[in-house]
């Protein structure tokens, strides 16, 4: 009996032992970190288990992108040299590569242009939450939800490849249709959807869990609207400025409801728009890695 499209993927979903993870060290170490009484040299032991991660750790930490003060040495170092907040995204980083650095053929992106795409979205959200001085959002937690956005396609992309045909048809017929719209309808889930069901297995924070699953719809958030609006509207820069652009374009439009949420004009957003080349060149070291 030949499955349809939406339980090939709920298939792919009960399968949990198949689906991306992250290194059950990440686990732990992050979990670590959101203890406010731990011990750093506690965190420090838990990573130095993993050779690789290590590694990982010490030649990011030294990157320009973080410009140290001086010189990282040792995991010890990486926790007084650069914090707690920075450690944790740098281990994200490390760890999110292996599971958003490959090819995605039903989506016709490779695996660079994944990867740029939600280093480049993880970027312009931390900036945003920044750059909002009223905003109750935490730098590190706007780059952790822009980072983590579009996990969901590592899921759905084998089987989005056997409806593409059928996709691009509608769209081409009808180019307002939503590309979630699409995908819902001729697969049964929408990449936001598959997103929110990875993030929630692997235990990241309700709101990031909400963030990803309303990405397009931030005024449905039930969590953090303000979360959610940062990443829709980091999303909808990176997206307009061309990189990691899917088989479906430029589809999904920027909402009227983040914008008031966030209380950004259209000269901000084009602020943020001309700023991506000079953003580009300063995350390079994450983007090549």
């Amino acid at each position: 009996m030949t499955l349809s499209l939406k339980e090939e993927v709920q298939e792919k979903l009960k399968n949990i032992e198949r689906l991306p993870s992250f290194p059950e060290v990440v686990h732990k170490v992050l979990s670590l970190i959101r203890n406010p009484d731990v011990d750093f040299k506690d965190i420090a032991r838990e990573i130095i288990k993993d050779p690789g991660l290590t590694s990982d750790i010490i030649r990011l930490s030294n990157s320009s992108y973080y410009h140290p003060v001086k010189e990282v040495r040792s995991i010890d170092e990486a926790i007084k040299i650069l914090g707690l907040n920075t450690l944790k995204e740098i281990i994200l980083v490390a760890a999110a590569r292996g599971i958003l650095k490959n090819p995605l053929e039903g989506y016709k992106l490779e695996g660079k242009d994944m990867w740029d795409h939600s280093i480049l979205v993880a970027h312009i959200s931390s900036n945003i939450a920044l750059d909002i001085k009223s905003s109750k959002i935490p730098s590190d937690v706007a780059f952790t939800a822009g980072l983590m956005h579009d996990c969901g396609k590592i899921v759905l992309a084998s089987t989005f490849k056997k409806a593409i045909f059928q996709i691009q048809q509608e769209y081409n017929k009808n180019p307002e249709l939503s590309f979630t719209f699409l995908e819902k309808k001729y697969i049964g889930y929408t990449h936001p959807e598959i997103g929110a069901f990875l993030l929630k297995k692997w235990n990241f924070p309700a709101e990031l869990v909400d963030a990803v699953l309303y990405i397009y719809q931030p005024e449905n958030s039930k969590k953090n609207k303000e979360l959610t609006s940062i990443i829709h509207i980091a999303n909808w820069i990176a997206v307009s400025s061309g990189v990691g652009i899917d088989s479906m374009g430029m589809n999904e439009n920027l909402s009227q409801f983040a914008l008031q949420e966030l209380k950004f004009s259209e000269e901000k957003i084009q602020h943020y728009y001309e700023s991506v080349p000079e953003i580009i060149e300063k995350i390079k070291d994450l983007m090549e890695l």
